[in-house]
């Protein structure tokens, strides 16, 4: 009569521990599958901000190689001529100052 009790016994704690076990399994399988969709998102998501950035850099690229070719232009344009239509006058007296090397400045 004992065996019987005891092999009973055993069999109900082995079924607590079988449900148990699956309980655990079956959160960690979801867990699991949650982090899983989060990346696969959060992957997703990353691809296409950086497909867009690439496409503002080709833009912001097509821009400054735009403004490059007019700061050219408009470069190759001043000269003398330019400068006298604008009000700018040849300087007919140049005066330099010199510094005089044989003074040393002490501290």
């Amino acid at each position: 009569m004992r065996t019987i009790a005891q092999t009973q016994t055993m069999i109900i704690q082995d079924s607590d521990t079988q449900k148990t076990i699956f309980r655990v399994l079956v959160c960690a399988l979801i867990i699991l599958s949650l982090c899983y969709v989060y990346f696969i998102g959060s992957i997703t998501f990353n691809v296409l901000a950086r497909k867009s950035l690439e496409i503002n850099k080709r833009e912001v690229a097509n821009r400054v190689g735009g403004l490059e070719l007019e700061y050219l232009a408009l470069a190759s344009s001043i000269n003398a001529k330019f400068g006298q239509e604008i009000g700018f006058v040849d300087a007919k007296e140049t005066i330099f100052a010199r510094r005089i090397q044989d003074r040393v400045a002490l501290r």
